[in-house]
């Protein structure tokens, strides 16, 4: 039986208060949202969500990736063949984008069953991220939150089996971003809601309900997403679920609305806390409906160690002011860095994509010696091309030393200083790294556990360079 065999997610650390995005407009709001770091997109953040998602599984049995998002930092290149790269998965893979709808997290994981059931792949894996903009002092900015989710699509070692798949499509527009413009646009929220959202939801979840033969005495959860908690609010009852009992919390004073991730974040945080037997009705809405049931298994119970959607949520910084989240978003300019360490150009990116990008090692076959980058000759034995390659990307990571700059500061660093550490792989392997998502440089230790996240290094001119950076446990 086709289903989910794995969940993951990815929430960023910072989180900015609604009551804080308000002081500017002399309004209130309750709750926080999500905020994706300066040297994060929905790039890093969908590989962040995957190697949860990909705890205690081999990567490279992976037979294919679907990367949604609405705020791919790509206008032309595929976001999912550079996730593909960077988390090894292979050559010989499927890779495709699904841009453009937030309910593309739905759709992407209806395509991974269906390419599955076909007998295409045995694996398919599914990640939905975004970082999207509203206009600065608007609702949208306020509701609008950043995170991914990803799925593992198979037939085997299932834990929650995929019973059936409705859609239902429109072209109603209510929220649309043109392909010019960085920030989201949307209609008076009456008419979208009165007009779209809400009979549109109720609509295709009543005829999916049929489709399946359940009603919603059956339902266990009903998963779904909306604009904002008000709208949220105002389906379930429509529909006969109890919202005490059936309905998923939306996490909107948590995190905020996640775009295209939102539904499948809402699904991983319902099968955080799913137990065998339960049935799963989940929903996502943008530019129409997708519908899909599920039934949890008992092999739910092997893959409770995964971070998920709650686990990332216990773990937080909030930001002091909403000025900062300007500057994290490169809306508000501050003085240039006086020096900025040199970036890896993208050839040497591409010659050295398996230890930059891969992080891959070379142990040497004559005397064990554990190098990185990859070298052509031992260090300590002097022989040449006489190695194997080593992936460093699973194992635990200490620091040996650290270092902070106050000088040279990048862009995309929060605040001073720009941190640098010697890490240690229980491998055998050490380098020196960059930090991330640190805080307070004071508070780092030598021997302190780490672990290790894509990001943005800094831009090759109208390019991104990504590679790896270390950062505290979360």
């Amino acid at each position: 039986m086709v289903g989910i065999c794995s969940y993951g997610a990815y929430v960023p650390l910072y989180r900015l208060t609604r009551e804080e995005i308000g002081k500017l407009m002399g309004t209130k709001g309750a709750g926080e949202r999500s905020v994706a770091g300066a040297d994060e997109d929905a790039l890093t953040m969908a590989i962040d969500a995957i190697l949860d998602c990909t705890t205690g599984i081999d990567r490279e049995s992976i037979d294919g990736l679907l990367a949604a998002s609405c705020s791919s930092p790509f206008a032309e290149k595929q976001m999912a063949a550079v996730a593909a790269s960077a988390l090894d998965f292979g050559e010989d893979i499927l890779t495709a984008d699904i841009a453009a709808s937030l309910r593309g997290g739905m759709t992407a994981l209806r395509m991974a069953a269906d390419i599955v059931k076909a007998g295409s792949a045995s694996k398919m894996m599914v990640s939905a991220s975004d970082m999207r903009l509203g206009w600065p002092t608007s609702p949208q900015e306020a509701n609008i939150g950043d995170g991914a989710a990803a799925l593992l699509v198979g037939d085997s070692d299932v834990i929650a089996t995929i019973e059936g798949c409705y859609t239902e499509s429109s072209d109603f527009t209510d929220l649309w971003r043109p392909a010019t413009d960085k920030f989201v646009h949307s209609w008076s929220d009456r008419f979208t809601l009165a007009e779209g959202y809400q009979p549109m939801m109720r609509k295709a979840v009543s005829n999916a309900v049929k489709k399946f033969g359940v009603t919603p005495a059956d339902i266990t959860k009903f998963v779904y997403n909306a604009p904002d908690a008000r709208a949220h609010s105002g389906i379930a009852g429509a529909l006969k679920f109890d919202a005490k009992t059936q309905v998923q919390d939306p996490l909107f004073n948590q995190m905020g609305n996640t775009g295209s991730a939102f539904p499948l974040m809402l699904l991983v945080a319902a099968l955080e806390q799913a137990k065998a037997g339960d049935t799963l009705l989940v929903a996502g809405y943008g530019d129409g409906v997708d519908v899909m049931l599920l039934k949890v298994t008992d092999q739910i119970e092997k893959v409770r160690n995964r971070h998920g959607v709650l686990g990332y949520l216990q773990s937080k910084r909030m930001l002091p002011s909403y000025l900062k989240y300007l500057r994290l978003r490169h809306l508000f300019h501050v003085e240039p860095a006086r020096f900025t360490p040199v970036v890896p150009g993208l050839a040497q990116l591409w010659r050295e994509r398996d230890s930059l990008f891969k992080l891959h090692a070379s142990k040497c076959n004559q005397c064990g010696w554990i190098d990185f980058p990859i070298r052509r000759v031992c260090p300590k034995c002097l022989s040449k091309d006489d190695y194997t390659q080593v992936k460093l990307l699973d194992q635990k990571v200490t620091v040996y030393s650290f270092s902070a700059d106050t000088v040279a500061v990048l862009p995309e660093v929060t605040d001073p200083p720009l941190g640098r550490a010697i890490i240690d792989f229980e491998g055998g392997a050490r380098l020196e790294i960059e930090m991330t998502d640190y805080g307070n440089i004071e508070d780092m230790k030598v021997g302190q556990p780490m672990e290790m996240t894509f990001r943005k290094l800094e831009r090759q001119g109208d390019v991104a360079a990504y590679g790896w950076k270390c950062k505290p446990v979360r």
